[in-house]
């Protein structure tokens, strides 16, 4: 089963992919567990296909991607601590998931991760790592998320707003993204943008 839920951290709190002295590393963020919850609901979005989580955090959202029948996950993070304590506590998933260091807009540790897996992914997940702290690091988030789907593949990212010029800066980035782009709303102030993908996603309209 995926670790025990936690609190969310507040406003102010940087996450783990944000680097500093973190007192949230370790926690499950909403965008996680919402995620991991539609994957439980629709197990068909990743089913027998090759998963990468970025900003991995606890892992929370690629081991329910395993749970439900990915033919393997990677877990990524710049620290993999969270990650690989989430893993052991999960031994049946082992066999389907590895973890790998990977900075954003880091090219030669993407280039690792995609070598190991044979070429980009048919999904790309990503769980509440758009929030205030992270905002500079947008462009090479979704850099990242564009160079490692593949061409028909797709990239699911959980937003949570926190921040209206968050927000507005998240937008921007997803028209410059290219490609196709829809939102399912999931809750109060939550949404799953879809990026890519040639039909039967998670549904809705940009």
């Amino acid at each position: 089963a995926p670790p025990p839920r936690a609190g969310e951290p507040d406003a102010a709190a940087v996450e783990s992919c944000g680097g500093g002295d973190d007192w949230t590393h370790g926690a499950v963020w909403r965008g996680g567990e919402l995620l991991a919850e539609l994957l439980h609901a629709q197990p068909c979005l990743v089913r027998g296909r090759g998963v990468l989580e970025i900003g991995a955090g606890t892992g929370v959202a690629g081991l329910a991607a395993a749970a439900a029948g990915a033919a393997h996950v990677t877990l990524t993070d710049r620290d993999l601590s969270a990650s690989s304590a989430s893993l052991s506590l999960n031994p049946a998933l082992q066999g389907a998931v590895d973890v790998r260091r990977l900075a954003w807009g880091d090219a030669p540790s993407l280039a690792a991760a995609l070598s190991a897996a044979g070429g980009r992914f048919e999904v790309v997940l990503a769980a509440d790592v758009v929030y205030p702290q992270s905002t500079a690091a947008l462009p090479a988030l979704l850099e990242t998320v564009r160079n490692a789907t593949a061409p028909l593949g797709r990239a699911l990212l959980l937003y949570v707003e926190r921040d209206a010029r968050v927000s507005e800066a998240l937008g921007a980035g997803l028209r410059g993204f290219g490609g196709a782009c829809g939102r399912v709303e999931l809750g109060a102030k939550a949404a799953l943008f879809e990026l890519g993908g040639a039909g039967g996603g998670a549904g809705g309209g940009a």
